[in-house]
């Protein structure tokens, strides 16, 4: 099951997890979360991704990474990496890419359709602050924004 690969070390989800669990990770409703820090709001996030790929997956396991995009978006630069981070780290075991895309960086097309989530800040370039933008929208399935 790909939530005990990305989830591995953790033995249960908290409370607030726990609530929204069913929802997020077992259907497409949106969801809104207000917790205070430390609550576990990543977590949640993480997931709504797991539900996405999960849609994407074939019999067998295999994940057509062609078919969607992830938008995370952050209110500062430095979540945006942490999150790239803490994303890229627990998504490894199922080879998903994730990428961090700022106002001062740039992807190349090529990175862009490699990458399955995409970790912006929310001074992003104009083609992600909506990310259901021509430019990106084509494959983007779901936005997770904290702020």
């Amino acid at each position: 099951m790909i939530g005990q690969l990305v989830f591995k070390g953790m033995k249960k989800l908290n409370r607030i997890q726990s609530i929204v669990f069913e929802t997020a990770y077992n259907t497409n409703e949106n969801l809104l979360i207000c917790a205070p820090t430390g609550a576990g709001k990543t977590n949640i996030a993480m997931l709504t991704v797991l539900h996405e790929i999960r849609q994407n997956m074939q019999p067998g396991g295999v994940i057509r990474k062609d078919q969607f995009k992830i938008v995370y978006v952050a209110p500062m630069k430095a979540l945006a990496a942490e999150m790239t981070n803490y994303f890229s780290k627990r998504l490894e075991p199922l080879g998903i890419a994730v990428k961090e895309l700022t106002g001062d960086m740039q992807l190349t097309k090529g990175e862009i359709l490699r990458t399955q989530e995409m970790s912006p800040w929310s001074n992003a370039p104009p083609g992600l602050r909506n990310p259901f933008s021509k430019t990106y929208g084509t494959f983007t399935r779901g936005v997770s924004v904290n702020a």
